[in-house]
């Protein structure tokens, strides 16, 4: 699992890197299983405070690996579809700000995983594409998280042409957060956005995140009420005490995660 996802964590940051170049860091098996893994390795460690994803190579996520999938018989093509499905799913369980750094194809299942990702960079060479109409089958977490996220327009236009977007007009689009023109900038860009978010509260990023996760699709009441419950398990704590000693003294706070 190791040799096709790699992960490294540098201070608050964890970096995880698609690590199959020679398929365009497809989604094989192996790489599903550590995506799996990740929501649970993060909650368990409260010195991670953000997560980027990027790929090795020149592509950022081919999508689902239909040279595997091609060779199972039906039983196990439907377990290899569902762990696919799950693991582009889980993405949205990890417990911090999760950054897709896309630095070139992410096609399929490749712009599925950025979609799941709570922001996205790319660089200008990258192209997206929900291919899966052209090949007689439909994506269906895709469509799902677009309607939920009020991207009808844009659910319509990529998952009925199954067609290939430039990095620039999906940021047009609402996709994209920034495009930028090189990998050494895309690098650049993630780490100082990173570095941003890990300057933050553990506790306090922790918990806008399930607010997120949890509330999206609640009416704005019932949100709002739920909201404020996970907000008041802030208060008091050594972070929040900190947080406020710090802007009260005019210096930078230093969090520890309690």
């Amino acid at each position: 699992m190791d040799e096709y996802l790699k992960i490294e964590k540098d201070d608050h940051i964890l970096r995880v890197t698609l690590n199959r170049p020679e398929r365009r860091n497809a989604l094989s098996t192996p790489i599903c299983e550590g995506l799996l893994a990740l929501p649970a390795q993060i909650e368990a460690d409260i010195d991670i405070r953000c997560v980027v994803i990027t790929g090795a190579g020149e592509g950022f996520c081919s999508g689902a690996d239909l040279k595997e999938r091609k060779e199972l018989d039906e039983e196990d093509r439907w377990q290899y579809v569902e762990l696919v499905d799950r693991a582009l799913l889980d993405i949205e369980k990890i417990p911090v700000p999760v950054i897709a750094a896309v630095n070139g194809h992410a096609l399929g299942g490749g712009t599925e995983l950025a979609l799941g990702c709570d922001l996205r960079l790319a660089v200008a060479a990258a192209d997206f594409g929900l291919t899966e109409t052209g090949i007689g089958i439909i994506p269906t977490g895709s469509i799902v998280r677009l309607l939920r996220d009020g991207h009808d327009g844009l659910n319509a236009l990529l998952t009925y042409t199954a067609a290939h977007f430039s990095a620039r007009r999906m940021q047009e689009m609402g996709f994209l957060h920034h495009v930028v023109d090189t990998h050494d900038d895309l690098a650049e860009m993630a780490n100082a956005l990173a570095s941003q978010i890990a300057r933050n509260a553990p506790l306090a990023l922790r918990a806008a995140k399930r607010v997120k996760r949890e509330l999206a699709e609640k009416p704005t009441k019932e949100a709002m009420a739920a909201a404020e419950t996970i907000r008041r398990t802030l208060d008091g704590t050594s972070d929040c005490l900190e947080g406020l000693a710090a802007f009260a003294e005019k210096r930078d706070p230093v969090f520890i995660g309690h």
